[in-house]
């Protein structure tokens, strides 16, 4: 539960980041703010009504889809969050972070091929040596995962 919420404080302050400074009314930015106070009290529901609250606003926002798509993690709903990470990547298609989250959800669902195109398409935007790393990790671990389910489906097809 501590590397879940330890994943989510990044997410939150990397987002932040990425808030732009203008064309962003400050409902929209106060709703956001409130959401992220939400999640810190665990609170994921509240959070994501005042997230989907911002998103009404302003749709073209991709940090709030990815702190909503955390929230949805948070009580497994993966399918929504997935949405909402692929929503965040057609408004910023360099949001690496949302790649690298995205992949590790489709991880989840057992969809190796899907994660590591996904992090394949990350890889070439992470500058850091230690984050690449990382990320060349994870695409060699999801291709060995999906390597593993394409020899089991032919083992049972052989029976």
């Amino acid at each position: 539960m501590r590397l879940r919420i330890l994943r989510f404080l990044m997410i939150f302050m990397t987002a932040a980041l990425l808030v732009p400074k203008t064309g962003w009314s400050s409902t929209a930015q106060e709703y956001f703010r409130d959401g992220y106070v939400a999640s810190m009290k665990r609170d994921w529901n509240a959070a994501i009504d005042l997230f989907n609250k911002s998103i009404d606003l302003n749709p073209d926002n991709a940090a709030v889809y990815v702190q909503r798509a955390s929230a949805y993690q948070m009580v497994d709903r993966i399918d929504d969050a997935i949405r909402d990470y692929e929503a965040a990547l057609r408004l910023r298609p360099d949001y690496y972070l949302a790649m690298e989250y995205l992949g590790k959800l489709y991880e989840m669902k057992n969809e190796y091929s899907k994660a590591v195109e996904i992090y394949s398409r990350a890889l070439p935007l992470v500058k850091d040596p230690k984050w690449r790393s990382v990320i060349q990790w994870k695409i060699t671990d999801a291709r060995k995962k999906a390597m593993n389910v394409r020899a089991d489906q032919g083992r049972q097809l052989n029976r």
